[in-house]
């Protein structure tokens, strides 16, 4: 059966795909599921660390706050 999902072809060391066979035996699933996983939780991970950065440069300029009541009240 034919699938909408994008394929990837990517090259990866043997202790790499080593490692993902082993989780794959363990959770009873294919590499491809878990590289799959892992790439998604990866993006999750640069995201978190792009929006902290972005945070901490709001935070470090000097300018007027407001509340979290100021605001919704």
């Amino acid at each position: 059966m034919p699938t909408a999902k994008k394929r990837v072809n990517i090259t990866i060391e043997d202790e790499v795909f080593e490692s993902l066979n082993k989780i794959a035996k363990k959770q009873n699933s294919s590499v491809a599921s878990v590289s799959n996983f892992l790439l998604e939780k990866a993006l999750e991970l640069q995201e978190d660390f792009y929006f902290s950065r972005v945070g901490e440069a709001r935070i470090a300029k000097k300018f007027k706050r407001l509340s979290h009541r100021d605001v919704w009240d």
